[in-house]
């Protein structure tokens, strides 16, 4: 009997010791994979991005450790955002590869619907849909930084900006009227810019408004007297000019105000 209580005693603290351990481990696994999303090798990161997902999706880890990697990868995409050469002298099978990984740390990140990511994704805005929606879904709590962006010098960055506001109108995930005139005078502001490509993206944002109206002298100026073209283009009547894009896309905007019309898809194939 007393050899059973003393077996049982040090079952307990043999336990009591080994759980600190294990813990100690997991952490420890945690941190070499936030570390190894550091690594100045991409497909190091890539195999960190792959490793963190999975662990997030197991959704057995303890929450400190999953906010560490949530954490870990968001600040995994600012910096791929911000890295000028991420496929510069690749092959064009690495380039691919490289490509690939940076959609899915994107798809990833917007995933997550985790508000600390909207700087992120605002920074990848200009790849496409999954960082535009992902920025647009926030809402008003996003309002801030998509209007700053717009300011942006990096016109990519601006016209990405000018795309998200059309997904919050589209989805309606800003609705209050104090929102809404900031992001009609944004707009105004773009229409103005300088910057074509800023003027284009923000052609088609208005057309989400539901006071439009508004816009039509504004585009009507752009409709006739918009300098920007992209020569040498194959022409609606089979010949080769100069395509006045903006010119145009702001001719059908006019046609789908005045005819109640839904907004069209925008020329790079994407519905805002």
């Amino acid at each position: 009997m007393r050899t059973i209580v003393l077996i049982s005693a040090l079952l307990v603290v043999t336990a009591g010791l080994a759980a600190p351990q294990q813990t100690s481990a997991a952490d420890a696994g945690i941190s070499q994979v936030v570390d190894r999303m550091k690594s100045p090798t991409w497909t190091e990161r890539e195999k960190a991005l792959d490793e963190a997902a999975r662990l997030l999706a197991s959704g057995k880890l303890p929450a400190g450790d999953a906010d560490s990697l949530r954490v870990g990868l968001i600040q995994l995409l600012a910096n791929e955002n911000s890295e000028d050469a991420l496929t510069d002298g690749a092959s064009e099978q690495e380039s691919e590869e490289q490509s690939e990984y940076y959609a899915r740390l994107i798809g990833t990140v917007a995933g997550l619907r985790d508000e600390r990511a909207i700087p992120a994704l605002l920074g990848a805005a200009p790849t496409g849909a999954m960082a535009i929606q992902g920025v647009a879904r926030f809402g008003k709590k996003a309002l801030d930084g998509v209007l700053g962006q717009v300011k942006s010098h990096d016109s990519e960055l601006a016209s990405a900006a000018v795309t998200v506001l059309a997904n919050m109108l589209e989805f309606r995930t800003v609705s209050d009227p104090d929102s809404h005139l900031r992001i009609k005078n944004a707009l105004r502001s773009a229409l103005a810019s300088p910057d074509s490509g800023l003027r284009d993206s923000a052609v088609f944002a208005v057309e989400f408004l539901d006071d439009r109206e508004e816009f039509v002298p504004m585009l009507k100026e752009l409709a006739e007297h918009d300098p920007s073209k992209l020569e040498g283009q194959p022409l609606y009547d089979g010949t080769i000019g100069d395509f006045y894009y903006v010119r145009t896309h702001a001719k059908r905007a006019l046609r789908s105000i005045a005819n109640h019309e839904p907004p069209a898809v925008d020329k790079r194939g994407l519905q805002y």
